[in-house]
């Protein structure tokens, strides 16, 4: 055999070996995931109701035979979270409960130290929660055809409030007026907690809000709703409309939670989390009590999440620059 072939011959066979041992190393090493307690990054305040974090370290740790530690790091939009989360090690021992704001920050700040969208890989949808479009209640306006007829009439007239510049719901207020050719003028707050007390206080005109925290105003008298964004009614608020039924499909907006890891974690241990978490989010104990809250339990692959968040940010990205939106 000639020496070229001969060294050929020898150097694939190092490469195959090579590729085979750490192929079963990352085998062995992925079954016997995890040896130690899991940490669960999430970009709220400690202290909060936040139901999908509270779930995760509640339903998994049985699952997985290892405790589910949550740690807080609120702030800047929830990119402090992103970053650390992104930044941690690819061994699994990390996770991160990751919203809209996953798709919205890399448009928001243009000088992050990181890539969200590369730098974290999609494990598994967790739940959506509804937004629902309310008004103070002494507002005259009984109906959304009313509202967006007085604001084509009077533009600039009505305020809307936010979760400060570039929050999710600045994202769906600024697809509302896209698509039904207003203007308001924008009230940012420091989140949509603040923004919706400023509704029920008359300070501003209207919010889209999440429905666990809208909906109980809107039945004690201090909120009307005029619209849920979703696909089909709510049965929390079962009279309120949807924006569909309104003829606004495009209009459909909801607040999703899923969960991510750092790029690099081995594939074999995100998928062994997808299928865990799927187990928790498939369950009927979790179903109804996710519902009491309006919340609905999510699950997919992936691969399936990963189209998602894609989709979902060349959607804000391509309404931010036509609706020419600010962040300062």
């Amino acid at each position: 055999m000639p020496l070229q072939l001969k060294c050929f011959w020898l150097f694939s066979t190092l490469q195959f070996l090579a590729f085979f041992f750490t192929c079963q190393t990352s085998q062995v090493w992925a079954q016997a995931y995890p040896q130690k307690p899991i940490k669960l990054i999430l970009p709220f305040p400690t202290g909060g109701t936040f139901l999908v974090g509270q779930l995760l370290s509640e339903k998994l740790p049985a699952l997985i035979g290892q405790p589910v530690i949550i740690e807080n790091h609120p702030g800047a939009g929830g990119s402090i979270a992103m970053e650390l989360a992104s930044k941690a090690l690819p061994d699994g021992y990390t996770l991160f409960v990751t919203s809209p704001t996953l798709t919205i920050t890399p448009i928001v700040q243009k000088k992050l130290r990181f890539n969200p969208l590369k730098d974290l890989i999609p494990v598994a949808k967790v739940a959506s929660v509804a937004n629902v479009f309310v008004i103070h209640a002494k507002l005259p306006f009984k109906t959304f055809g009313e509202i967006v007829e007085f604001a084509k009439a009077n533009p600039g007239k009505l305020t809307y409030g936010t979760g400060g510049p570039g929050a999710s719901n600045h994202f769906a207020t600024e697809q509302f007026l896209a698509l039904t050719n207003t203007q308001m003028l924008h009230i940012p707050y420091q989140s949509a907690t603040h923004a919706i007390t400023n509704v029920v206080g008359g300070q501003i005109d209207l919010v889209i809000g999440g429905l666990p925290t809208s909906a109980p105003l809107v039945k004690g008298g201090q909120l009307r709703a005029l619209a849920v964004l979703t696909q089909k009614r709510n049965p929390i608020l079962p009279d309120v409309p949807t924006v569909v039924e309104l003829g606004f499909p495009e209009l459909v907006v909801d607040t999703w939670y899923g969960v991510m890891a750092p790029f690099g974690t081995n594939p074999q241990i995100i998928e062994m989390l997808n299928r865990e978490i799927t187990k928790i989010t498939k369950s009927t104990e979790i179903a109804e009590r996710f519902a009491k809250s309006g919340t609905e339990p999510l699950w997919s692959t992936p691969h399936e999440f990963a189209s998602f968040i894609q989709s979902d940010y060349e959607k804000w990205l391509k309404l931010s620059q036509t609706n020419k939106m600010k962040f300062d």
